[in-house]
């Protein structure tokens, strides 16, 4: 919560260019969300994001399984051959659980090779950005997504 406070103090002060900003997500953001029809679909779909207000985005982004959607749990799923599988689960095809890696990478178990499935109830995003992604970038992205109160 200290960090939190501090980037949103500092994010307050700065004067973000929003065209870093999209570089950044661009990077960091957009191998697993979309945004604008732009970037992958491994994590929540992030067009009108913006409304939720500098706080409330970094909260997400430092801390992104504080308050992670059922959808998006991390599921450790263990085969009876003794393989793992970490993942998203995305649905069922009959007798597969169809599932997708970080990487984006779909993959379908068959529900007879699963020995156990656990929802760990972490996000499958990393919660390493506050070491990753330098604090002007950081102020940068926000200012951009912020900018994307509604969808276009």
């Amino acid at each position: 919560d200290k960090l939190i406070a501090a980037r949103t103090a500092a994010f307050n002060a700065a004067k973000p260019d929003t065209a870093r900003g999209e570089a950044v997500f661009i990077t960091n953001c957009a191998p697993c969300h979309s945004i604008d029809g732009k970037g992958a679909i491994v994590g929540p779909q992030l067009d009108g994001i913006g409304n939720r207000g500098a706080a409330r985005l970094l909260e997400d982004i430092l801390d992104p399984s504080r308050n992670v959607d059922s959808h998006f749990r991390l599921h450790i799923i263990t085969k009876k051959d003794g393989g793992v599988f970490a993942g998203l689960e995305r649905g069922e095809a009959g007798q597969l659980l169809i599932c997708v890696d970080a990487a984006g990478k779909e993959t379908r178990i068959p529900k007879s090779e699963i020995a156990t499935n656990e929802e760990t109830g972490l996000s499958l995003m990393p919660a390493a950005f506050a070491q990753s992604i330098p604090q002007d970038d950081m102020q940068n992205l926000l200012a951009w997504l912020i900018e994307h109160r509604t969808a276009r």
